[in-house]
């Protein structure tokens, strides 16, 4: 099965090289259903988790919202494009 594009979680992954969200909820010292979840847009990136991946990665807190933003508007394009 394909994972679903998420903008922060992927370059997150690619920062730790991980395989798996299984993998890279460890990394982040949280579950996988939390990363299932914010991949499949069904929960947000919490607060804490955001000041997680800010100390494990040292992405700064810009370059978090700025993805955060980013996987946003592709979220809005793909509904936007599905309702046509």
């Amino acid at each position: 099965m394909q994972k679903r594009p998420h903008a922060l979680i992927d370059a997150v992954s690619l920062i730790f090289g991980t395989k798996t969200d299984v993998e890279l909820a460890d990394r982040l010292l949280s579950s996988a259903g939390t990363v299932s979840r914010i991949r499949k847009g069904t929960q947000s990136v919490s607060a804490e988790l955001i000041l997680r991946i800010n100390d494990r990665t040292g992405l700064s807190l810009d370059a978090i919202y700025d993805l955060l933003k980013e996987e946003k508007a592709r979220r809005r394009r793909q509904a936007k494009e599905s309702r046509l």
